[in-house]
């Protein structure tokens, strides 16, 4: 019963904090090229993101929904599919009877964390961005590789994720492949709680992979550089019905004409790509300072991991750098706030999957995290709020914290003669 209650006043608390950050982040961001592309179906054609937009179209018509309406529908159902989906990972861990009482408190922390710092806040601030579905899809992808059952809706997954976003490939398919990797290479050597997912069938995992990978690579080279608006859809038209959906004059929708036109019909080359990096070194460079600590703190976690895994120690440290992925999107566009979040959403995934599926390695490593923060609680609670005050991150510059500082730095290296 004490741990029920516990259990139960943790998730009240974690509710309290996504009040306050409702409150904080109040009024969110809602609209301007998110819901542009939502707009966007494969009544054009068979074109990049038009995924989502195909089923807001089919269930308007199928429905009598004015079209006009599809948003608020997609928003409130996108943001709500999410919170529920983390407030249960987290419910789930805590009521599991067999796992170690100092894991169960590293994996509250690590939830506040999420909560208090951009977890959750990222996706109400910048309410309900259509890729939200790419991070919610993935996980229910990691739960069917965990539990080794209806394996063939992974490539379905995969290939769902990127045709809602071209992206996919570099931002969340770490997190599939991630298990992937476990699976095949890491599992039987692992001491795990559960000795009967050990004899998982290596060779299924190695063809679904190939299989997901493949797929996933191939519409993603299509996408990218081949698929367009088919013949006797004009900008106008698109135009139009965008402004129909988003309840916005004509005109409003006219300020994104170049940028519609960049995806759906291909004017002035690739679509979409932009190498922005070189005029945002700084801004990346205060990013790392200012979130070194946290930086830190996952360094000396996956430390531990390699260090109480012995022989295995090479192969756990390769799955952090999973985030590597993300790279060529830093490099090729400056919405530098999503391309973090998803590289934060990646480390704690893949922390809280080992730890949750009894990884016995893990959970030394998060118990020996443990007694580091009971030795230095001041420490690690200041740190907690700090990631409160970071907030949420921005869909561009990361946030305006980051970006106060970048703007300062700029002045000063020019008053140094210097960028």
């Amino acid at each position: 019963m004490k741990k029920n209650t516990k259990n139960k006043n943790f998730m009240v608390c974690l509710f309290l904090v996504m009040l306050v950050q409702a409150v904080r982040y109040f009024p969110f961001k809602f609209g301007g090229w998110n819901q542009v592309q939502l707009s966007f179906s494969y009544e054009y054609g068979f074109i990049q993101r038009g995924f989502l937009g195909t089923l807001l179209n089919l269930t308007s018509r199928i429905f009598h929904i004015p079209w006009g309406y599809m948003r608020y529908i997609h928003a409130f159902l996108t943001m709500g599919t999410f919170t529920l989906l983390m407030l249960w990972l987290v419910y789930r861990a805590l009521r599991e009877e067999e796992m170690d009482v100092a894991v169960k408190r590293f994996l509250s922390g690590l939830a506040l964390v999420f909560f208090m710092g951009p977890g959750w806040s990222t996706n109400y601030s910048n309410f309900a961005l259509m890729e939200l579905w790419l991070p919610i899809l993935s996980i229910l992808g990691m739960y069917a590789l965990v539990k080794g059952k209806h394996m063939w809706c992974i490539p379905v997954i995969a290939v769902v994720c990127e045709l809602i976003h071209t992206g996919y490939v570099f931002l969340y398919f770490n997190l599939i492949l991630v298990v992937f990797y476990y699976k095949i290479f890491m599992e039987k050597g692992a001491d795990i709680r559960h000795s009967d997912t050990k004899h998982s069938d290596t060779k299924k995992y190695i063809v679904y992979g190939i299989v997901t990978f493949v797929l996933t690579s191939i519409l993603f080279l299509y996408m990218m550089f081949a698929a367009t608006a088919r013949e006797g859809i004009t900008i106008d038209y698109v135009i139009e019905r965008t402004a129909e959906f988003m309840h916005k004059p004509i005109e409003e929708i006219e300020t994104q004409r170049e940028l519609i036109q960049g995806y759906l019909f291909r004017d002035g080359g690739f679509s979409g790509i932009a190498f922005d990096i070189k005029d945002y070194w700084l801004l990346l460079i205060v990013m790392l300072v200012l979130f070194s600590p946290f930086i830190y703190e996952v360094y000396r976690y996956w430390k531990l991991v390699a260090k109480e895994a012995g022989k295995l120690g090479a192969g756990y440290a390769l799955i952090p750098l999973g985030i590597v992925t993300t790279i060529p999107m830093y490099i090729m566009h400056c919405d530098y706030g999503r391309w973090t979040y998803a590289a934060f959403f990646y480390e704690f995934a893949c922390i809280w999957l080992l730890n949750v599926i009894g990884d016995r390695t893990a959970a030394k490593a998060a118990s020996k995290m443990m007694e580091r923060i009971d030795a230095n609680k001041t420490y690690y609670l200041v740190l907690l709020f700090y990631a409160g005050i970071t907030g949420a991150f921005a869909q561009n510059l990361i946030n305006p914290m980051v970006s106060m500082i970048e703007s300062y730095g700029w002045k000063v290296l020019g008053a140094l003669g210097i960028g």
